[in-house]
């Protein structure tokens, strides 16, 4: 007997937590004319004084996020809590992503049996505003109650008055995320949603309603009042564009100081390039950094005056050391400093992945020799200028992804738009100068003539006779303006009617490969590119690289409760 006695005591507590619970939670819902809402709650529990000892809580989310990951704080204030009619007391305190409110008090216990509390609240930013629609999506009782609910009920009264033809209703029962339909809901004459759940809801199961009707009832926010909200509910967003602005405000002034661009002087064609530059050093001077294009122009111009020969068998070019004569023309500095590092290892050199290193050695003291005669005295980079810009990008992204909501759509667009600011601003702020700018007037007329049509020709005066040997000499300079494919289609005709000794046509002494008078220009361009390709791949290493649905549980309100 003792045995089952223990037993029964075992049990009966177990019993007695299964009958707390809510047996009818009912919302009245006001819509009011600016677009809150007036809430009250009727919830009638059945205390036991296990889990619902001094009374009950109610928990409220105020903080969503969207759908770009953006938090958004609604607007929530508790007004008033009634027990069995009576004034009852309750206090509020921040929980996770809402707020808890206790009804009752710690120095009372709520009586045993049934009891019926009254909330009163006011919400607000809780309407969604469509193209063709507003509506209400409202969740009555929240998902989130440890104790079943035997009814749910709604009713939604809208200030404004509105055609009950003209209000659409739906709603869900379940658990978050479940479309049931265990429910029934009408518009009543005065347009009054009424909506009732017809099956109990287990815990964790709620009933969430939609309530539609035309738009001009209620004035939609303005773009101005939803974009205050989201820098208010975002701190994070507002470093990020603070940053943003604050990029702005530091490149403007300082660019229009510091960065802007001499003005050019007047141009007209010129036969020769600016006398003492190489095409390479004039290519670094007009991007103001070096590039691939401004070695593979060296190379050509290394080959066009008779220091090595450039060949191409089965994909793979070969450059190969070769007697200029004593007639050759002088190197440049930077070329002369290329030329001894691609041949610093023997007398010809694969432009392969494998001789990364030679490669790699060589292009690094053609850039450094190209750095130390033309930077500075023919343009200015103002690199020193960018720290301040690229300073205030990196802490308004560290402080932007590290507090709020972190690192949303909004604040990684923003963080992305910075780093495209800098970019561009620390290319604005490079310039040439004076003397910088002399030159590229002197490299505009040169390219001018470079490019100019065959058509347009008569209008030159006293042009250079067109050779075999001019369109060599200055092929290098075509390619490092960009304008290698209209050099060379002024030369078809003429390359194609030349003839040498053997009877055979016009092919370049330092190339070995394809090679066809008859399409110069694509033939020029492929060369030029394959070649460009193959240096680009080969100088670095291996590895590396370049630069109206909804669902129970959803909408505003909701949260759930229990007791304490």
């Amino acid at each position: 007997m003792k045995r089952v006695a223990a037993l029964l005591l075992a049990v009966i507590p177990t019993a007695g937590l299964g009958d707390e619970r809510i047996l009818d939670f009912h919302s009245d819902i006001v819509v009011m004319q600016d677009g809150t809402l007036e809430v009250t709650e009727s919830i009638r529990v059945r205390a036991e004084n296990r889990q619902i000892v001094h009374g009950i809580y109610r928990d409220y989310p105020t903080r969503y996020t969207d759908r770009f990951g953006n938090t958004v704080e609604v607007e929530y204030e508790p007004l008033a809590v009634l027990l069995n009619g009576q004034p009852e007391p309750y206090h509020s305190e921040k929980r996770g992503n809402g707020v808890r409110t206790y009804f009752g008090s710690e120095n009372k216990v709520v009586g045993y049996g049934e009891n019926t509390y009254q909330y009163r609240y006011r919400a607000g930013r809780m309407l969604g505003f469509f193209d063709e629609h507003d509506e209400l999506y409202w969740n009555v009782t929240g998902v989130g109650w440890g104790f079943p609910i035997d009814s749910a009920s709604a009713a939604v009264r809208l200030q404004f008055a509105v055609e009950p033809e003209d209000i659409e209703v739906v709603a869900y029962t379940g658990p978050e995320g479940s479309r049931g339909r265990d429910y029934e809901a009408r518009v009543g004459n005065d347009g009054t949603a009424v909506f009732r759940s017809t099956e109990g809801l287990p815990p964790f199961a709620g009933l969430t309603i939609v309530v539609m009707w035309p738009k001009g009832f209620v004035q939609a926010p303005t773009a101005s009042e939803r974009f205050a909200w989201l820098l208010s509910d975002n701190v994070n967003l507002l470093f990020a564009l603070g940053g943003l602005l604050g990029l702005f405000g530091w490149y403007i002034p300082v660019w229009k100081r510091y960065g802007k661009d001499p003005a050019p002087g007047v141009t007209f064609p010129r036969y020769e390039p600016p006398r003492g530059f190489s095409p390479a050093s004039l290519r670094y001077i007009d991007r103001m950094h070096y590039d691939n294009t401004a070695m593979t122009a060296a190379v050509v111009n290394l080959a066009v005056k008779g220091y090595l020969s450039i060949t191409e068998a089965d994909g793979v070019h070969t450059l190969r050391k070769t007697d200029p004569g004593p007639q050759a023309a002088e190197l440049a500095t930077g070329e002369r400093q290329l030329y001894k590092g691609l041949f610093r290892s023997g007398a010809e050199i694969a432009l392969e992945n494998e001789n990364h290193k030679v490669l790699g050695g060589a292009r690094s003291a053609h850039r450094r020799s190209l750095r130390q005669d033309y930077a500075n005295r023919y343009f200015i980079t103002n690199g020193k200028l960018n720290f301040p810009g690229v300073l205030i990008a990196l802490l308004a992204s560290i402080i932007a992804v590290n507090v709020g909501g972190g690192a949303t759509f909004l604040v990684i667009a923003s963080i992305v738009a910075m780093v495209i600011v800098v970019v561009v601003f620390a290319y604005l702020m490079m310039r040439p100068t004076g003397l910088g700018r002399k030159v590229l007037d002197e490299m505009a007329g040169f390219t001018e003539y470079l490019e100019i049509a065959e058509k347009d020709e008569l209008n030159l005066r006293n042009p250079p006779e067109k050779t075999p040997e001019l369109f060599e000499k200055y092929l290098p300079f075509a390619l490092a303006t960009g304008v290698e494919q209209q050099w060379s289609e002024r030369f078809e005709a003429v390359l194609a009617a030349v003839r040498g000794e053997d009877g055979r046509g016009y092919r370049p002494a330092w190339y070995s490969g394809n090679w066809d008078n008859q399409s110069l220009a694509a033939t020029t361009n492929s060369l030029t590119s394959d070649l460009g390709g193959a240096i680009s791949s080969s100088v670095s290493p291996p590895g590396s690289s370049s630069g109206g649905g909804g669902s129970s549980g959803g909408g505003g309100g909701g949260g759930g409760g229990g007791g304490w």
